[in-house]
C-alpha cells in the first residue's frame, strides 16, 4: 500500500510526520477495520430504533418543504411512506447482518435510509444528527468485497476517508461560526468576540424550549459560558487538522463525545447518531498509536505550533 499512496497527492501525507496513519502493514490495519466494519449494521440498527419514537408523530404530519428525493412520493401519505421505509430499513439491515459482503444490499440499505433521511427532514426543519449517519453508510457501501484487486489497501483508504469527512464536518462548523462572528463584529453586532454572544444564544434557545439547569446557570455566570464555547470552537475548527495524527485519534473523539455531552446538558439538543459514529470511527481508530500525555498534548493544534516557535528561538 505504501508503494501505491507514495505519490498520491493526498494520501502521501498518511506517511510523513511523527505520528503518520498509514505505516503499519496493510494486514493488520486491514483485520483492525473488519472489526470495526461488522459492527456497522448493528449501529445502524440500533440508529433505527432510536427513530421509532419518531414513526407516529410523522406519519400524521404533512409534508411541508419536501426535499428532492421525496418528489416522486408526494402524493402517498406520510404514514405508508414512512411505515414502508422503516420496514424495509429494517429487514434489510438484518439481512446485511448475515451477508455483510453484499454490494446489492449494501445499495439497497444506503438507498431507503437516504430516503428516510430526505423524508424526515421534509417538514420545513433540518436534522443534522442524521447527517454523519448517512456519509459513514456511503463509505460503508463503497469499501470493496475480496473479489476487488487491492482490496484490503481500498478498504483502508475508505474507512480512512469516512473519518477525514467526519473531521471535515465539524471543521467546517467551526469556520462556518468563525465565519458570521467577523461579519457582526464588522456590523457592529453581537458576535462570539463578545461575551455576551452565548448567553443570548442560550436566550433564544430557551424561547423555544424549557432551560436547563446548567444553561440557566451559564446565562447568570455568562463569561464562563463564553469560554465554554471557544473550547467547543478550538475543538470544531481544528478538528480536521487531527486527520494525519494518528496520536490525536483517540482523545480528539472523546473530546467530539464530550462536546455533544456538553451540549446535550446545557441546551438539552440531543444526537444520539454522532456519538456512536465518532466512537466507532475515532475512539475506536485502527490508526491510533498511544503517545505519552506530554508528547500527546504536545501534538495538539496551537500548543504544537507554540512549541515549535519556542525551539526555533531557542536554537538560534
Amino acid at each position: 500500500m505504501k508503494t501505491l499512496i507514495n505519490s498520491h497527492i493526498f494520501w502521501k501525507f498518511g506517511l510523513k510526520g511523527n505520528n503518520p496513519i498509514l505505516n503499519e502493514p496493510t494486514d493488520l490495519l486491514y483485520g483492525r477495520i473488519q472489526n470495526i466494519l461488522k459492527w456497522i449494521p448493528v449501529l445502524f440498527l440500533g440508529f433505527q430504533f432510536v427513530q421509532l419514537f419518531n414513526v407516529h408523530n410523522l406519519s400524521k404530519t404533512k409534508l411541508i418543504s419536501p426535499l428532492w428525493p421525496i418528489f416522486p412520493f408526494q402524493e402517498i401519505s406520510s404514514s405508508n411512506i414512512v411505515l414502508f421505509l422503516q420496514i424495509n430499513i429494517f429487514i434489510s439491515l438484518i439481512w446485511l447482518i448475515f451477508k455483510p459482503k453484499s454490494l446489492l444490499i449494501k445499495l439497497y440499505v444506503f438507498s431507503t435510509y437516504f430516503l428516510y433521511v430526505a423524508f424526515s427532514n421534509s417538514f420545513g426543519k433540518i436534522d443534522h444528527s442524521m447527517h454523519l449517519a448517512l456519509m459513514l453508510l456511503f463509505c460503508y457501501v463503497l469499501m470493496p468485497s475480496s473479489k476487488i484487486a487491492g482490496y484490503k489497501a481500498k478498504t483502508i483508504l475508505m474507512f480512512a476517508t469516512a473519518q477525514f469527512f467526519l473531521l471535515l464536518s465539524y471543521s467546517l462548523t467551526g469556520v462556518w461560526k468563525l465565519f458570521w462572528g467577523i461579519i457582526q463584529l464588522i456590523k457592529g453586532e453581537v458576535s462570539i468576540f463578545s461575551p455576551l454572544s452565548f448567553r443570548n444564544t442560550l436566550i433564544v434557545q430557551f424561547q423555544v424550549k424549557p432551560p436547563t439547569v446548567l444553561g440557566s446557570w451559564l446565562i447568570e455566570h455568562y463569561y464562563i459560558g463564553w469560554l465554554a464555547f471557544w473550547v467547543v470552537l478550538y475543538i470544531e475548527l481544528f478538528s480536521v487538522y487531527v486527520f494525519f495524527r494518528s496520536n490525536l485519534h483517540k482523545p480528539w473523539g472523546v473530546l467530539l463525545i464530550m462536546l455533544h455531552f456538553g451540549i446535550a446538558l446545557v441546551m438539552d439538543i440531543v444526537m444520539f447518531a454522532p456519538p456512536v459514529i465518532i466512537g466507532a470511527l475515532l475512539v475506536m481508530s485502527p490508526f491510533y498509536k498511544g503517545t505519552s500525555f506530554e508528547k500527546t498534548l504536545q501534538s495538539f493544534p496551537i500548543i504544537s505550533n507554540i512549541l515549535h516557535v519556542f525551539r526555533f528561538k531557542a536554537s538560534t
